[in-house]
């Protein structure tokens, strides 16, 4: 047996193994005689094959004539092969629907050998049929067969292969499919991923990997109009009579699936050769419904022809194709168009944005106007630039300002607003991802002409019809007006404990509802409604302070007020709710002046004070 030939082929002989070979196994090239050198390593033989033939020695006896076998000269072939370590992932964590028997791949421009975890590259992806290699969630090795890090059973699916270490850079495309033959593609990103091995490389090269985002809320519904011989088609697709209708899609892997003209399924109308796909009637167990910021790309088929044609033969149509977002509410048709790149597919993009608006209807008054500079203030900031508010708790603002120039695109008010009706408004966007928002009304200088509590808004997660946040009417001026009296005689001793033991005069302020809030300093002078000077009681009289866009209170009003006190401009509070003691209150109407009743909020953050007009 021939060893050193038998170790040449497989490449692999030391230097040492190759001398204790030699030592035991003749070179069979070089014998003089038939028969074979025994291998000696198993010692079943240790006698060297002799020739008959003897030679006399010194000694006249006859001594063997050994043939001395010599080896060839050979060059070991010492280079052995080196790695790169290739890795890819599958992220399925959010919803977890993929498990072994799915066959996860990772599918491209390589073909996989399964016995020696080798990637080879192979520009024809293994022409459509691999082998691939698989995706696994068994954790990294000795145990599993991901990628370093990686924990079992966590519905990230990876691995880890070996390339050989390329001489030059090595460029792989790829994406990634499940299921027997690897024949549902499932990579969702636009154009195949890359990844490059550099020359030389024996080290970790991590591939972009694809994250499966959890499942939305949103429908599609398609419809392809082949009524009239396909009169609302390309022409390419007219006059032909078709078996089938189908269309394929990025968001339920690539599958066709069959259009109905049936009425159901979302079908309007039976018979009307108006197809339609609605994809909440065909989800398949890895398939979730949009949510905003998807990209749902699709492809038309009839019977086995794409629906593809025009200019470019390669670029889907859209003649006869309509597209419309469901959030189970709500229904918008939505706009259908090319992908700039790649396959150039159509698709439908689920907005992430929704439009919100809010108004102050001064219509009956008409004393607001542009330089009042009325705005939307709330839980959130204003950004000019994008037009879009977002949340912030800290009310900082900037805030939205309110306009009466009409809707867009001239103006900024929301859909069906008119120029000049004193109706102030705003149409913005917010994002469709959810949340909940607080929010009131001023005016130029931070005046709050807000009435009652704050006013809130919700944004349903992937909501996409416009939101309507309740307005603020301000109702036609009354005639009622409102007197209010505050007792700090005698260093306050008719106030709360709290507040007594101090001088108050000329430290007495008061806001309120019924003026925008704005802080009033109120005096003890016998004028502007107060009865007696220099009594300590200190009077407020709503008449005497009236602005442009103040009045006097009607029947139903709310006033709300706080007291403010002291050097230090305290409110007048015990515990965060302000006091009513020491306070009195009158209703005048026609002259005739009506104790009121003064009462505290409840159930409100504020729980001001205030005094009700009865209706």
């Amino acid at each position: 047996m021939n060893y050193v030939a038998n170790l040449r082929r497989f490449g692999i002989l030391s230097s040492i193994g190759l001398v204790a070979m030699l030592g035991a196994c003749g070179d069979d090239d070089k014998k003089t005689d038939t028969t074979d050198v025994a291998d000696t390593r198993d010692g079943s033989e240790t006698t060297p094959d002799v020739t008959e033939e003897t030679t006399p020695d010194a000694t006249g006896e006859a001594t063997p004539d050994v043939l001395e076998e010599t080896s060839p000269d050979v060059t070991p072939d010492t280079t052995e092969t080196t790695y790169a370590t290739l890795t890819f992932s599958i992220d399925d964590s959010a919803n977890k629907t993929f498990t072994a028997a799915d066959k996860l791949v990772w599918k491209g421009s390589m073909t996989y050998n399964a016995a020696t975890n080798v990637a080879t590259f192979d520009s024809s992806w293994g022409g459509g049929s691999g082998p691939y290699a698989p995706l696994w969630d068994d954790g990294p090795a000795p145990g599993g067969h991901e990628k370093p890090g990686a924990v079992a059973g966590d519905g990230i699916w990876t691995l880890a292969v070996k390339v050989a270490t390329p001489t030059a850079d090595q460029t792989f495309e790829y994406g990634a499919a499940y299921g027997d033959g690897a024949g549902s593609w499932i990579w969702n990103g636009n154009g195949n991923g890359t990844v490059v091995v550099p020359a030389g490389s024996t080290g970790q090269v991590d591939a972009t990997g694809m994250t499966i985002s959890k499942h939305g809320t949103i429908d599609l519904l398609l419809t392809l109009d082949a009524s009239d011989d396909g009169a609302n088609l390309d022409p390419t697709f007219q006059g032909v009579t078709y078996n089938a209708y189908k269309v394929k899609g990025s968001a339920w892997g690539w599958g066709e699936i069959a259009m109905v003209d049936d009425g159901t399924k979302g079908d309007a109308t039976a018979g009307d050769k108006i197809y339609t796909f609605r994809m909440s009637d065909n989800l398949g167990k890895h398939d979730g419904l949009l949510k905003p910021g998807d990209v749902a790309q699709f492809v038309f088929v009839f019977d086995d022809s794409e629906y593809k044609g025009g200019v470019d033969a390669a670029i889907p149509l859209t003649q006869g194709v309509a597209a419309w977002l469901s959030d189970g509410t709500n229904k918008v048709e939505a706009t259908i168009a090319n992908l700039p790149t790649g396959d150039k597919n159509t698709y439908v993009e689920v907005p992430t944005k929704v439009e919100v608006s809010f108004t102050v209807d001064d219509s009956v008054n008409k004393t607001y106007e542009a330089s009042d500079a009325l705005e939307w203030k709330g839980s959130f900031v204003y950004d000019d630039a994008t037009d879009m508010i977002a949340f912030d708790s800290t009310w900082t603002g900037p805030y939205v300002p309110l306009f009466d120039d009409g809707p867009g695109p001239i103006g900024h008010e929301p859909a069906g607003a008119v120029a000049g009706d004193s109706k102030w408004s705003n149409s913005v966007w917010v994002s469709n991802a959810g949340g909940d928002f607080a929010y009131g009304a001023q005016r130029a200088g931070g005046s709050w002409i807000w009435v009652g509590g704050d006013g809130t808004f919700a944004v349903s997660a992937g909501t996409l019809a416009p939101i309507v946040a309740p307005g603020l009417t301000i109702a036609p001026f009354g005639t009622i007006d409102l007197r209010l009296e505050i007792d700090v005689s005698n260093e306050g001793q008719s106030l709360d404990p709290s507040f007594q033991g101090e001088d108050y005069t000329d430290q007495v302020e008061v806001k309120g509802s019924a003026w925008a809030w704005g802080e009033i300093m109120l005096t003890d002078d016998g004028m502007g409604g107060d009865l007696t000077a220099g009594d300590g009681i200190y009077t407020f009289l709503l008449s005497e302070h009236l602005g442009k866009h103040d009045s006097l209170l009607k029947p139903g009003d709310q006033a709300q007020f706080v007291f403010v006190l002291g050097s230090l401009s305290l409110e007048y509070k015990v515990d965060g709710i302000p006091s009513k003691t020491g306070i009195s209150a009158w209703l005048i109407d026609g002259g005739i002046a009506t104790p009121a009743t003064i009462s505290n909020l409840e159930g409100t953050t504020d729980q001001n004070t205030y005094v009700q007009v009865p209706e």
